[in-house]
């Protein structure tokens, strides 16, 4: 079996819960598509999220330029084309977009492999389809108190036993009333998680954090600036919330300097950061040789396989962007998700959808 060619398009999603943090204001998601194809007739798909179309148009032009390293190869041969690929993106760079691009080959090739051997992808890993709970992570951004609680509300009330919420107001008094409301809204059984998207200062951190530790948060989430290991270091040992961090790693090697500086309680890796499935493997095992509890920062279309194989594993961050990209989307139950048993991911283009919403690449 041999790659052929690459198929990649741009779609823009609206969202129904406005997108409003530190980092980012926006009312629709940006992400870019790939097929591959082979000649034995099977494709693998993939996809990841661009934040603007800029960015977009960027991650199709580092296709185009993996896809001259990869087709030829046996789809199978995933390590391989791995390394052939970091190899072929060192001059841009292992890091932003490259590393995007990188990882969307990397997640096709898995769904290749496990749709030629009629296989789940977590039973390529070693592991089984399970059930899984999950945090629920559409809504509660950077709105009113009041409507922080309102939808904590209804999350709370269609079966999600923990949310997480976004901290960085300007004002950081209304951040401290947001997390009062929603706790309210809520009661204590339900489990809260403040997610700060690196909006803070260390000093910040550290005086806000004595009026949040009486609401029994589970961990507070990118609190300083991502590259900051120091920060989080300091700040992971003298918090009593946990401290979380992942999503904005690049590769493998920045969780090795992290989890030998002790600097994060909880790892959330992002697979269009680390290098698709491939990168991410290489990060479990060193989170398992630490003994870190982990989860995986949005995509639970993939993250649903992966947890199979993660030894201490945190619920899985339930994110709905994606869900209209499918024919059979991935569905939340009750705040359980449950691993497709189809062949490889497990999911095809809702092609009437896609074209309904896409825009040229």
């Amino acid at each position: 079996m041999k790659v052929t060619s690459f198929k990649h398009r741009i779609v823009s999603v609206p969202v129904h819960f406005p997108v409003v943090s530190c980092v980012r204001n926006s009312d629709r998601i940006v992400f870019v598509l790939l097929d591959i194809t082979t000649d034995e007739g099977v494709t693998g798909i993939s996809y990841v999220q661009a934040f603007h179309m800029n960015g977009a148009h960027a991650i199709c032009s580092c296709l185009n330029h993996l896809e001259s390293v990869v087709v030829g190869k046996d789809p199978r041969s995933i390590e391989l084309i791995w390394q052939q690929m970091l190899e072929a993106i060192k001059l841009l760079g292992r890091q932003g977009l490259p590393m995007f691009a990188l990882s969307l080959v990397d997640i096709a090739l898995w769904d290749i492999a496990g749709k030629w051997a009629r296989l789940p992808v977590c039973r390529l890993l070693g592991g089984e389809p399970g059930i899984f709970p999950a945090y629920q992570s559409d809504g509660l951004w950077l709105v009113s108190p009041a409507e922080a609680a309102r939808q904590a509300e209804i999350f709370a009330a269609s079966g999600f036993r923990s949310l997480k919420m976004r901290l960085g107001r300007t004002d950081r008094q209304e951040d401290i009333r947001a997390v009062q409301e929603v706790r309210q809204a809520v009661g204590k059984d339900v489990g809260l998680i403040v997610d700060v998207n690196q909006g803070w200062s260390a000093d910040t951190v550290e005086s806000v954090e004595k009026q949040l530790k009486e609401y029994n948060l589970l961990w507070i989430e990118e609190p300083v600036d991502a590259d900051n290991a120091e920060g989080h270091a300091k700040l992971s040992g003298s918090l009593s919330i946990p401290v979380a961090t992942g999503e904005n790693l690049y590769g493998v090697q920045p969780f090795h300097r992290y989890l030998q500086m002790n600097a994060a309680s909880v790892y959330t890796p992002d697979l269009q950061r680390t290098g698709g499935i491939s990168g991410w493997r290489r990060i479990n095992v060193l989170l398992e040789q630490f003994g870190k509890p982990s989860s995986i920062h949005l995509f639970p279309e993939y993250a649903v396989h992966l947890f199979p194989v993660i030894r201490h594993s945190l619920s899985l961050e339930w994110m709905s962007w994606a869900s209209h990209l499918f024919q059979e989307p991935l569905e939340c139950v009750n705040g359980q998700v449950r691993t497709p048993e189809r062949p490889g991911f497990g999911f095809e283009w809702n092609e009437e959808v896609i074209n309904g919403d896409l825009l040229s690449c």
